[in-house]
């Protein structure tokens, strides 16, 4: 394996080069870009992780060259893992920055560049669960129409998208387990559709496991089976959730361990086929977050402070955060959503603050 050449020497070889040609320079030089997520820190400096790895194997000895982008298997988190055998400092995704979703909806993105050399995950399927990431990558494409079935728009806003399983009937393992608990294990389902360029996928946005349904396709073999299609809803800001009407759900009447069990059943996860539609799914967001407003009795949940206002029906004014998700909006467990205050809001992308005290309440 070429990474395992590396050594100490040749790494600070690559870092001298960097600091001399500049981070444009040298990224231009070695045909890399930018990190996203990996740095390789220095002397307080922070270097482009799979860049360094790739000119540093250059500098071992004149039957070594430097390695292309391509080269490196498994991308940077193989990268991180050899630079810390050789005892350097590398920072994960989550020390360098908040952790947000960095992509934009309906910009184009190279799968094995922009994503596994960054995330990792399986680089082939539909499924991608990179290890110790907040993300579930899927990706959607006109492939499965061989085999029977498609994915896309359904008329009440919900996205079908067919699990993964070549053979026999789909289960609830691996790809498809991950979609389905993807709130509780805290990771947001990021879905890419295929383009007419191979590799290039455009992003649609992040989505939420509302519910599924099992459908009689065939498998890659021809024989029937019973195929798993997860029902997707788009994560909404809050402005934009649509209403409950009366008759679906009334909680303002409820008592506090009223609203505690709507909450608990709301956040638990379908065990049969339900076909649910999309308002029915923001009823059961809006009791998890009407729980986690009343418990907060008023007060902001990081920094126990009274909220700084009232809404217009007079009830103080603080904002559901989901601490264990990137993004907010959904049903969640209650353990999982904080009540805070705007400032609050805002200053705490990650807000694992609330762990302790949320986890002891519920």
């Amino acid at each position: 394996m070429a990474l395992a050449d590396l050594s100490a020497a040749a790494v600070l070889a690559a870092l001298g080069e960097f600091d001399e040609l500049g981070r444009e320079a040298f990224l231009k030089k070695y045909g890399f870009g930018k990190s996203r997520g990996y740095f390789l820190e220095h002397n307080g400096k922070r270097y482009d992780s799979k860049a360094i790895a790739g000119a540093a194997h250059g500098k071992l000895g004149q039957r070594f060259e430097a390695l292309a982008s391509a080269d490196f298997s498994g991308g940077d988190k193989t990268v991180a893992k050899r630079f810390r055998e050789l005892s350097f400092v590398v920072t994960e995704p989550s020390d360098v920055q908040p952790i947000g979703i960095p992509f934009e909806v309906g910009n184009l993105y190279h799968r094995q560049r922009d994503i596994h050399q960054i995330f990792g995950g399986q680089e082939r399927g539909g499924i991608a669960t990179p290890a110790d990431c907040p993300f579930v990558f899927l990706f959607t494409g006109e492939s499965g129409e061989q085999f029977g079935y498609s994915d896309g728009w359904r008329s009440d806003g919900i996205f079908a998208y067919t699990g993964e399983g070549q053979k026999g009937d789909m289960t609830f393992v691996r790809g498809n387990r991950a979609i389905r608990d993807h709130l509780a294990d805290g990771r947001d389902l990021l879905l890419f559709e295929a383009t007419k360029t191979k590799g290039i996928y455009r992003f649609v946005g992040c989505f939420a496991f509302a519910g599924w349904e099992t459908i009689q396709a065939p498998d890659g073999y021809g024989q029937l089976r019973s195929a798993i299609v997860f029902e997707l809803v788009p994560v909404a800001d809050a402005d934009s959730v649509p209403a409950a009407e009366k008759d679906e759900v009334d909680l303002k009447t409820k008592s506090l361990a009223e609203l505690r069990a709507l909450a608990l059943a709301a956040a638990t996860i379908p065990k049969s086929p339900s076909r649910e539609s999309q308002r029915t799914y923001y009823v059961r967001s809006a009791k998890v977050k009407a729980y986690v407003l009343k418990r907060a009795n008023g007060h902001c949940e990081a920094c126990g402070k009274p909220a700084p206002f009232l809404r217009k029906d007079g009830s103080p004014y603080l904002e559901p955060h989901h601490i264990k998700r990137v993004a907010d909006g959904g049903p969640d467990h209650p353990k999982s959503v904080g009540a805070i205050c705007p400032t609050c809001h805002r200053l705490c992308s990650t807000a694992l603050v609330f762990d302790l005290d949320i986890g002891n309440r519920d």
